[in-house]
């Protein structure tokens, strides 16, 4: 699976010069801009490519480099999920850092977000990006790495904690457990894991998690409603099927 590097420009237009004059706060958007190509570099980009298995299975993934950026303006602005997808939409600002200035649509869905923040952090990618922006901003010394929010330090630098309780959601974790049993069941079977998904009707989990499988509008109560209604559905279609198909291995390990 080719995955498209995230190539911004290093020229600065006439607009964004003018949009850096004004930006008066938020002193780190113009220094994110001017050296993301070096924080981004080619060598790093790499690594973060390497998060993903090059099997030619399902969706494309968007630009790494263009995530990591997102996840350093996510933090910074104190922006959710959800606001941070609108914002690649509306804010002048965000587009100008991410190189997407007068784009009309959303650069990425929620549910790509969370899955790619997800291997960012589980490859511990996250303290890499933060020590490259803190190593850069000390050398040009154009920005006071010092001044950088505690906010953003503590949100990205300590997000993989021990125990896969404290970074993911029920979701996630439901998630995963459920992985493990399709697993189990395809090995008991000598079935690929995807024939069982399909056929214990648990479609969400041929995707490469179940937030970007659910690929919904995390911020709105009523679409998570609805998620976690399609998630219990089917998991209890799950477990009735391995009642049916696989009865007696559910007595004994490693179902039981």
């Amino acid at each position: 699976m080719a995955i498209q590097r995230w190539k911004p420009r290093r020229e600065l237009s006439e607009r964004e010069k003018r949009l850096i004059s004004r930006t008066k706060s938020r002193k780190l958007l113009p220094f994110l801009r001017r050296y993301r190509s070096e924080i981004l570099s080619d060598e790093f980009q790499a690594e973060l490519e390497s998060m993903y298995r090059d099997t030619g299975a399902g969706k494309e993934p968007i630009s790494p480099g263009l995530m990591a950026m997102a996840t350093l303006l996510q933090d910074y602005l104190g922006a959710s999920d959800a606001e941070i997808v609108e914002l690649t939409e509306v804010d002048l600002r965000v587009q100008m850092v991410l190189d997407l200035l007068g784009n009309e649509n959303r650069a990425f869905s929620q549910g790509a977000f969370s899955d790619f923040r997800q291997r960012f952090i589980r490859a511990e990618m996250d303290r890499r990006l933060l020590e490259r922006t803190v190593e850069i901003a000390r050398r040009t010394r154009e920005f006071d790495w010092r001044k950088l929010p505690k906010t953003l330090r503590v949100g990205i630098d300590s997000a993989p904690l021990e125990g896969s309780g404290r970074v993911e959601d029920t979701f996630n974790l439901l998630g995963h457990a459920a992985r493990k049993v399709v697993h189990c069941a395809s090995q008991l079977l000598g079935w690929k894991e995807q024939r069982v998904c399909a056929e214990a009707g648990i479609p969400l989990l041929l995707e490469p998690s179940i937030k970007a499988a659910l690929d919904i509008n995390w911020s709105d109560d009523q679409q998570k409603n609805e998620a976690i209604k399609l998630l219990t559905e089917q998991l209890e279609s799950l477990q009735s099927w391995l009642e049916m198909r696989l009865a007696e291995e559910l007595k004994k390990p490693p179902l039981i």
